[in-house]
């Protein structure tokens, strides 16, 4: 996966570099719980949080990541937000993982810049699948 200027962090253990998470939500148990599960897989590296739009573009100027989990409903958040990191920083991948089900806000997500789209569903299955595929470069628009 291509980095925001970052060319990734190796893991001794590793012979692949680490993807860089920062995730945007601003549900702070639900980025403990994306978080818990970040920590335990070896190919990403969580390196911030934020619960709105401005600690976003904070967060991902301060640490480059490679890859941004971005919630649609935090203050701020949406499409333009999306154009903002987009037109900052082309080559992060943004994955938007929201609660919103209508097909309008995934293409409105789409629209704007964001790389996938994926579903909270209640399970976390489906956003770690997104964020494997990501980080090896198969990436299918949304799930």
């Amino acid at each position: 996966m291509s980095g925001a200027g970052s060319a990734g962090e190796h893991d001794p253990d590793e012979t692949r570099p680490r993807c860089r998470v920062v995730i945007c939500d601003d549900r702070a148990e639900l980025r403990d719980a994306i978080g818990l599960v970040l920590r335990g897989h070896p190919q990403f590296r969580l390196v911030a949080e934020a619960e709105d739009a401005e600690s976003c573009l904070q967060q991902v100027d301060r640490h480059r990541p490679d890859l941004l989990i971005l919630d649609v409903n935090m203050p701020g958040g949406g499409p333009d937000i999306t154009r903002t990191l987009r037109t900052r920083w082309p080559g992060l991948f943004i994955l938007v993982y929201s609660g919103q089900s209508r097909p309008q806000v995934r293409d409105d997500m789409l629209a704007a810049g964001a790389d996938r789209f994926v579903l909270k569903t209640g399970r976390l299955r489906p956003l770690i699948q997104a964020l494997d595929e990501a980080s090896t470069g198969r990436v299918p628009g949304s799930v």
